[in-house]
């Protein structure tokens, strides 16, 4: 077999794969929208013939074709808010982040937590301060100075009170969790650090644990709340979504929707919306825990977290779509927690604030989709460069 024909046979290949890729993305969300759970919540609403031809006429017009309305009956159920501009999730993980996060191969070291700190700090960016740290089997203190395994423990031993997860393949607060370690015994679990050593595997970080701002822990004092900020590359500019804080519950250190968390809609300035919603439509005008009642409610500093989020991306401009997670610290100053590529979660966005996540993009936006689906694998690069 020829040189070229070998050639031209690995891009069929490629291409073929990459419609293999999008339309197993595409099955995913439709599977997530199928679930029962989440039927019962679209259920609610019917959409009015008007709101049906606005969606059509929007989605025809720039998309290039009419799309499934049960996205658009799903976020609409949350605040009672519709807008045709919402991007349903069938659209956004397979296509809009597919497309714009075309330099892959960036996204594994920008998602390692032993790694993103080094980046953040170089802009002066603040993260948790990690204490201790494993990255591929190589044990490291404070000053990234090698340690082995037994000096390693015998400082975790006495590390105090700290917070564990993982520094790789983490997501919604997956195996992370906070320790307090004196004389080699951590008091919340009476476990001791060589067996929990041994739980952790060979990439994670142990760090700081987080004091924030006071007018977060008025909301809930038991997890380092955060704030999700979408970034997206968009007419040589960084563009911002809108802001949600995740807040835990419960007794609960850990503040994701995915467990058990509730999340609610922040505007740029800081005020909190009325409403906070479970993944599953549960909802709270106020905090069940602390009895906070949520509208009005400041919390100071969100709008350096918006810069800090946007001035982030102008640093790693290799992706085109980002998930970073913020709280605000005792000072009032940003903290940055850790960055996402993969799996974005458009949803989080869009249920809260009752709008679609792209304002007045959505049209521009729904155009590039439709033309990056059509744009062979090879020069989808100098496309994003256009952006």
């Amino acid at each position: 077999m020829g040189i070229n024909l070998r050639s031209k046979l690995k891009k069929v290949a490629i291409e073929l794969y990459d419609k293999y890729r999008i339309n197993r993305l595409r099955k995913n969300e439709i599977n997530k929208i199928s679930d029962h759970r989440r039927q019962g919540i679209l259920e609610q609403v019917q959409l009015t013939e008007k709101q049906i031809d606005k969606v059509n006429e929007l989605y025809f017009n720039n998309y290039g074709e009419k799309i499934r309305l049960d996205w658009h009956r799903y976020f609409t159920a949350y605040t009672g808010n519709f807008d045709e501009n919402y991007l349903p999730e069938l659209l956004y993980i397979p296509e809009f982040e597919h497309f714009m996060n075309v330099n892959k191969d960036y996204s594994i070291a920008i998602e390692d937590k032993n790694l993103l700190p080094l980046i953040a700090k170089s802009v002066c960016i603040r993260t948790p301060e990690i204490l201790l740290s494993c990255c591929y089997g190589l044990y490291r203190d404070i000053n990234y100075d090698l340690l082995t395994q037994d000096v390693f423990i015998n400082k975790l031993s006495n590390s105090g009170k700290v917070f564990i997860k993982p520094s790789i393949d983490s997501d919604s607060g997956r195996d992370c969790f906070i320790a307090n370690f004196v004389n080699g015994i951590d008091t919340f679990t009476n476990k001791r650090a060589e067996d929990v050593l041994s739980y952790l595997g060979n990439n994670f970080i142990i760090q700081e644990v987080i004091s924030c701002h006071e007018s977060i822990k008025e909301i809930y004092p038991n997890s380092v709340n955060t704030f999700r900020v979408i970034t997206y590359r968009w007419n040589n500019k960084i563009e911002a979504m809108p802001v949600i804080m995740r807040i835990g519950r419960g007794n609960a250190n850990i503040d994701n929707a995915h467990a058990g968390g509730i999340f609610i809609a922040v505007d740029n300035d800081g005020l909190m919306h009325k409403t906070a919603f479970t993944e599953f439509c549960d909802k709270f005008d106020e905090h069940p825990d602390t009895k906070l009642k949520f509208e009005g409610h400041k919390i100071v500093g969100v709008e350096k977290v918006i810069d800090a989020a946007k001035r982030m991306h102008q640093v790693l401009p290799q992706i085109g779509a980002y998930n970073w997670d913020f709280t605000i610290n005792e000072d009032g100053e940003p903290v940055l927690i850790e960055a996402n590529v993969n799996g974005g979660s458009i949803w989080l966005i869009e249920m809260p604030h009752g709008k679609g996540a792209f304002g007045e993009h959505t049209k521009d936006i729904l155009k590039w989709i439709r033309k990056m689906k059509s744009v062979k694998i090879a020069d989808r690069k100098k496309e994003y460069e256009k952006l």
